[in-house]
C-alpha cells in the first residue's frame, strides 16, 4: 500500500528536515481539500433543475415566449442555440 511506503520513506528522511517535510505535506493536504471542497461547491452551482427545464421546454413548445423577455428574438435565440448544440 502506498502509505506504508511513505512512512517507510520517512525513516531515511534527516531529522533536520522533517519540520519541512511536514508543512509540505499538510499544505498539500489542505490545498486538495480547498480544491475538493471548491469543486463541489462549483457542482452544486451548475446542477440543473429539470422541473423548470420540463416547463420551460413545455412554454416553448406551447409558443409562450413571454417569460423570456431578457432575449430580444427569442426564436432567433432558440435557433441559435439549436446550431450551437449540433
Amino acid at each position: 500500500m502506498i502509505q506504508d511506503d511513505i512512512i517507510n520513506e520517512l525513516q531515511y528522511i534527516p531529522e533536520s528536515k522533517l519540520q519541512a517535510l511536514y508543512e509540505l505535506i499538510h499544505y498539500f493536504r489542505l490545498g486538495i481539500n480547498s480544491e475538493m471542497e471548491k469543486q463541489s461547491s462549483e457542482s452544486e452551482d451548475l446542477k440543473i433543475d429539470k422541473n423548470l427545464c420540463m416547463n420551460t421546454l413545455q412554454k416553448i413548445k406551447q409558443g409562450d415566449l413571454s417569460s423570456f423577455s431578457e432575449i430580444g428574438d427569442v426564436k432567433t435565440y432558440i435557433q441559435d442555440l439549436k446550431h450551437e448544440i449540433s
